[in-house]
């Protein structure tokens, strides 16, 4: 007789992996908050990556590995153009906004990524990462 275990859906794996990076329930860890330069260098990476036409992979081509997730790039959304406008406040993940327009957008739009880990570094769009940590969206 085998035993059955029931397979976890994608975001409940990626919300504990982000437990164990960031902490939950207190204080974020700081070894897994990568600096400013490296979490914007990282996110321009991934972001030129996604513009350069590429099938949605994992990014290569930086330090470390790139795990980025943006459901859109997966859904097979280009990305036409973007502009990192800077870095918010944050307690835990690195945030930076990108003013960002898809093939399908009329209008570009602002979109927060929240960047954290160290090898490898996590990239993730603003509604990825609330359905990953259950934190809305």
């Amino acid at each position: 007789m085998s035993s059955v275990i029931p397979k976890m859906p994608w975001f409940t794996s990626i919300a504990i992996a982000i437990c164990f990076a960031i902490g939950c329930g207190g204080s974020p860890e700081k070894k897994y908050i990568p600096s400013a330069d490296q979490a914007q260098t990282a996110l321009e990476t991934a972001l030129e990556f996604w513009k350069s036409g590429k099938s949605y992979s994992p990014v290569d081509g930086f330090d470390v590995p790139i795990d980025f997730l943006d459901v859109r790039w997966q859904n097979g959304k280009k990305l036409e153009s973007y502009e990192i406008l800077g870095e918010e406040k944050s307690e835990g993940p690195k945030v930076f906004t990108v003013k960002m327009k898809l093939d399908s957008d009329p209008e570009p739009k602002d979109v927060k990524y929240y960047i954290f880990g160290k090898d490898p570094l996590h990239v993730f769009g603003e509604k990825d990462y609330a359905k990953a940590t259950g934190t809305g969206g």
